[in-house]
Formats: C-alpha cells, structure tokens, sequence
C-alpha cells in the first residue's frame, strides 16, 4: 500500500482533519471501554469452568437502544489469551446509502466462527455509538501478534474492504496491543493508525505511528 502522508505521533495534516490525533485517542478510548466489557464476561466464564459456553454470539440492545454484536469463536481461548492484539475500525457513514448488507456481511461472519478461531481470531466486538448517529465502533481481538494473513484473505473481510467506499466518507483503522493476561487489567496501546479517505475518485491512504 502507497501512503500519501506518513504522520509521526502529533503530525497535523490541515486539509484533512479526519486524521486528527485527537480522533484516535477518542476512538481508543472506546476501544479500551469494550475491551473492558468483554473482560467482564470472560471472567465469569473463567469462574464458570466447564459449565461456560464453548462459544458465544450475543445480540443486543443497552439500556440507551444502541445495538451490540459480539462474537467469541473459543470462550476458552479468550480465558488463556496474552498479550493480544487489537484493531479498532471507526468510520464516518455515508448517510444517503443503506447499509443493510453490511449488516449481511455480519451475520455471514457469524456462520464461519470456527474458521476464524482457527485463524486466531479472539472476539469481534461491534457497538453502535453514541455520536454520529447511525455510526458503529468494532474492536477485533486476535491472539496472534499480527493479524493473520487468512483474515486479510477471507471472503468476507475481502467483500466488506471492496464495499467499504460506498458506504464511508472516510475510515481510522486503529492498531495496538493490551499486554499482559486479557483477564488481567493491562490497556490498550495503540501503535499506529491507518486513515482511508473515500471521498474523491481516487481513495487517499495515510498512516500514522506513535511507536517504533
């Protein structure tokens, strides 16, 4: 991938304030408060041994009526996971376009569970926000310290990254990593941030690292 900006940790591009730090230490935040949510479940998994579900999907609706979906392939391999790797996707919606395929694309990711646990996959959090509306946070949890290549190769990732501009103004992809044992209480890091901008013809690729 060819990035027209490379941005070190406090870089600010003026024409393109999507990039803006501010929105990833926004989005991070998010990010570490459902991280937190699902440290809650797996440790009463943890506590509930044998009796745990092997695998969860959970839809549901808080008490302010916003929509979350998680999907656990292995609630045991959630218990034993370290040192995991996160990846936050947080983009602007296009408002003038239905989105119910993306909603599709979801529920195919549902049917393949055991496909991405085989592939590393931990957990894949999505949770509509508070603002903008109609705008959702997904925080996908692998136990391997890169994304594995089978996730970039699936159908389904391969079929939402080819939608993606149709239905985006623009998208942060955020990179870290919670140290530690995921029952435990370490944060998420993150390491970098990809910026998509769709909004032209031709789509504007950015990255900016705050480590290494």
């Amino acid at each position: 991938m060819h990035y027209e900006a490379l941005l070190g940790p406090e870089e600010i591009l003026s024409d393109r304030p999507f990039t803006n730090v501010e929105n990833t230490e926004r989005e991070v935040d998010v990010m570490r408060f459902m991280l937190g949510e699902e440290r809650e479940l797996a440790r009463g998994w943890a506590d509930a041994g044998v009796n745990a579900p092997p695998q969860v999907v959970m839809r549901e609706h808080d008490k302010a009526g916003r929509r979350h979906l998680l999907v656990v392939p292995s609630t045991r391999a959630m218990v034993e996971a370290s040192d995991v790797t996160a990846i936050g996707f947080f983009g602007r919606v296009r408002e003038d376009v239905d989105h119910e395929i993306l909603f599709g694309l979801e529920d195919e990711l549902v049917d393949r569970l055991a496909r991405y646990g085989e592939a590393g996959l931990l957990s894949y959090y999505d949770v509509e926000l508070v603002a903008p509306k109609g705008a959702y946070g997904n925080l996908i949890l692998f136990a391997t310290r890169d994304v594995p290549e089978a996730w970039y190769q699936d159908e389904v990732h391969r079929r939402a990254v080819e939608l993606s501009p149709g239905h985006y103004y623009e998208v942060r992809l955020h990179k870290g990593t919670a140290r530690g044992p995921l029952l435990g209480d370490g944060q998420i890091e993150v390491e970098r941030t990809k910026y998509f901008d769709f909004k032209e013809a031709e789509v504007w690729f950015g990255l900016r690292r705050f480590q290494g």
